[in-house]
């Protein structure tokens, strides 16, 4: 097995510092300082500080025999001596071998295998609550600044503009994991400034959104090339159709867009409550809201905040149809329901909120996001279900999304010795005697 995790969380917690090393070559090693990782490449850890022989030096660090050495390593670390390994100028870099101790290669095996088990899950639900809302609360602040760095990556894109980063997040919100990267393109294209003209008329709204999507053109009526690779069947015979595609060819000439294709959209399976152009339906009588403003978002302190902002339910005509003509369905409102309203609070609200707030130095504004979390109902997914069926109790949407941050960053890439949970078991085993050092 490799344990070039273990290695990393031995070198990390300063097990190795101020220790002495007998290098590969002879040479005396003292670790003075392990540094700081780097973000770019795992297991590399830079300005750290070693003497060789006395002499000391500065530079890179790579931890563990998996671990790329970078030009110019000043040392490398491993649990058992590999290839002798060569820096920018041939000249051998410093290699030692530290023998992890037993107890924690025992306790490290042990975490790897049963990644996926009730192991981790059993050592959540027996945590006092005072522990386990300590591990909530990193786990939760977390995620939410690993959020806030897509949001500032969306916030760069969109020209440093706010109201075009909302509007980015809330059609990827609207459109779900499945077709989330089909959402971004969509606003990108139909842009929060269009929307800002054209929010006087619901219609307008969605011919300007279904229209981008691609959705309102196919069948006899179909005026685009089919060279463009547009194959919806869609065949456009009812009125209201017609009506939103000739309201579309005039909103492409007067802002230039070029819609999507229907390769960009994954519609296998969907449910007709979950297609697109529902969702899509849904969010122009949302936008169409003369109150509907970021703002309105950084204002949210409860559930019910939240619930009553994205209350919408799209026009009569989709009340009978789940996609442009073509698509009847049992006559049923198309609305943003409280669950769908409380995922985007989650996934949307909160996360803005703090990275809104970090931008700004409006430390309030990420207290608030993470109070927000508190009071909305915790979520129920295939991915939570290990966690509850343990034993782990979620009471909001704090809890859930940080159960949700352990599930997906750390066990499902095996990151036992990364993760809060398994450093818990690792720190009573992991003590580096002197006299086992090589």
């Amino acid at each position: 097995m490799d344990y070039t995790g273990l290695m990393n969380y031995l070198w990390r917690t300063g097990q190795m510092t101020w220790r002495e090393f007998y290098a590969a070559t002879g040479e005396r090693v003292r670790v003075v300082s392990e540094g700081e990782p780097d973000e770019t490449t795992p297991g590399v850890w830079i300005a750290a500080e070693v003497t060789v022989d006395g002499e000391r030096r500065r530079g890179c660090v790579a931890v563990g025999k998996e671990t790329p050495v970078p030009d110019g390593a000043v040392l490398c670390v491993t649990e058992a001596h590999s290839t002798p390994v060569l820096g920018v100028t041939d000249r051998q870099v410093i290699q030692i071998e530290v023998a992890p101790p037993p107890a924690a290669v025992c306790c490290y095996d042990g975490l790897r295998a049963g990644v996926g088990g009730d192991g981790c899950t059993r050592r959540v639900a027996e945590m006092d609550s005072l522990h386990r809302t300590s591990l909530y609360t990193s786990l939760m602040v977390e995620r939410l600044q690993r959020k806030t760095q897509r949001i500032a990556q969306i916030f760069a894109a969109s020209d440093q503009d706010w109201n075009q980063t909302f509007h980015v997040l809330l059609l990827t919100a609207m459109g779900g994991d499945r077709n989330r990267e089909a959402f971004a393109s969509l606003a990108s294209k139909a842009t929060a400034t269009m929307v800002s003209r054209e929010k006087g008329s619901v219609a307008r709204l969605e011919a300007l959104l279904l229209g981008t999507a691609g959705f309102l053109f196919g069948g006899s009526n179909r005026r685009l090339d089919r060279r463009d690779g547009d194959d919806y069947d869609y065949d456009f015979k009812d009125d209201y159709t017609l009506m939103l595609s000739d309201e579309a060819r005039h909103l492409f000439t007067k802002y230039s867009i070029v819609p999507l294709k229907s390769g960009e959209w994954n519609l296998a399976g969907l449910y007709p409550a979950n297609h697109p152009a529902v969702r899509l339906a849904e969010t122009a009588s949302l936008m169409s809201k003369k109150d509907f403003m970021l703002d309105g978002v950084l204002k949210c302190r409860t559930s019910g905040d939240v619930e009553e902002l994205f209350d919408a339910t799209a026009s009569e005509y989709w009340r009978t149809h789940y996609k442009p003509s073509g698509g009847e369905s049992t006559p049923s409102d198309k609305r943003i329901g409280r669950a769908k309203a409380r995922l985007i609070g989650i996934n949307l609200a909160a996360p803005l909120m703090f990275a809104y707030g970090r931008n700004t130095g409006i430390e309030e504004l990420c207290d608030r996001a993470l109070d927000l979390l508190t009071t909305i109902p915790p979520e129920k997914n295939r991915l939570l279900e290990r966690w509850y069926a343990g034993g782990c109790t979620a009471e909001s949407g704090f809890e859930s999304q940080a159960l949700l941050e352990l599930e997906t960053q750390y066990c499902a890439h095996g990151c036992c010795a990364d993760c809060p949970v398994g450093q818990t078991a690792l720190n009573h085993h992991a003590l580096l005697v002197h006299g086992g050092l090589v």
